[in-house]
């Protein structure tokens, strides 16, 4: 498949239930960074709301094929179960639409450069 998807997920998460989420979603992030179609993910936190998980991922397939295949697969089911119970408000997917693509050189690249600040 040649499609490439990419998309932003927001996970509202309850303060009380800050690290339990966070650690089942590391689980599902382990376990998916092995699927074929997976390309990377960038796990953040919201800065304004610190029970707020923000992903950034893309896959190398259609978002169709990503629905159909990804979202339901074993290793995320007991995830995906508990998930209304770790959010204040349901999740949301956003899937983007390319425009263009800037990189920086990894010849230009400083180790800072390269560093999570």
């Amino acid at each position: 498949m040649s499609d490439i998807t990419s998309f932003v997920v927001h996970l509202p998460g309850k303060p009380e239930h800050r690290e339990e989420l966070e650690t089942r979603l590391l689980d599902v992030l382990e376990r998916m960074s092995e699927e074929p179609d997976f390309i990377n993910t960038y796990l953040h936190r919201a800065a304004d709301d610190p029970d707020s998980l923000v992903l950034y991922e893309t896959w190398a397939c259609s978002a169709a094929h990503f629905r159909a295949h990804h979202l339901g697969r074993p290793y995320r089911q007991a995830y995906e179960a508990v998930l209304p119970q770790l959010l204040a408000r349901e999740r949301t997917i956003e899937f983007l639409t390319p425009v263009r693509t800037y990189e920086r050189s990894a010849l230009n690249a400083s180790p800072a450069a390269a560093r999570p600040s």
